[in-house]
């Protein structure tokens, strides 16, 4: 009997993401993702039952990373500076955001261990929200970000700016500066 191929955790978490990415989440399965590490699909099913628990696993495991950079940030005195910052961070996790898009949220019976995952995404979710609305508000009461304009209105245009297609063949900094731009002072120039 021939050896299994050694894989780690980041292993398959990384070919998990580039396939959910290039296939979608209906098309991905184990088979593929055993083809894509070069091993077994019976080696995946020693870690995970189903896709969906490996995809929920993945997503907390980046959320994590995300919620954790997020306070890590050394953050810059002015508040425009800031706020380059906080998007530069949300455009690099922009990937698991069109991930987190893709996979439902319900529709059929969960497992226990893929509810306790559907749950911990809703939690670090929640505070990763709560940590950029605390940012907007502070941004509206400084003056740089218009009061009348609701808080949750520009979380919703920045993460879903993140999931725009890059159709226009831009580099992700390209993308992210012009996004930004577009976001801060419009698409009109000033007369």
């Amino acid at each position: 009997m021939a050896r299994e191929k050694k894989f780690s955790t980041e292993d398959m978490y990384m070919e998990t993401h580039k396939l959910l990415l290039s296939v979608g989440y209906d098309k991905f399965s184990f088979g593929l993702l055993a083809t894509s590490l070069k091993v077994s699909r019976a080696a995946i099913y020693k870690y995970y039952t189903n896709k969906d628990e490996l995809i929920y696993d993945y997503m907390v495991s980046e959320m994590e990373k995300m919620v954790e950079d997020l306070d890590q940030i050394e953050w810059i005195s002015d508040y425009p500076s800031q706020f380059q910052q906080l998007f530069a961070l949300i455009f690099e996790y922009g990937d698991i955001h069109q991930i987190s898009f893709m996979v439902p949220t319900n529709g059929k019976i969960d497992s226990d261990k893929i509810k306790e995952k559907k749950q911990q995404s809703l939690v670090m979710h929640k505070r990763f929200f709560e940590q950029i609305q605390q940012f907007i508000q502070t941004g509206q009461d400084k003056g740089y970000i218009k009061q009348a304009i609701p808080t949750g209105l520009i979380i919703e245009l920045i993460f879903h700016s993140v999931t725009i297609p890059n159709r226009s063949r831009l580099t992700q900094q390209e993308r992210a500066n012009f996004l930004q731009e577009i976001i801060c002072q419009g698409i009109f120039e000033k007369r």
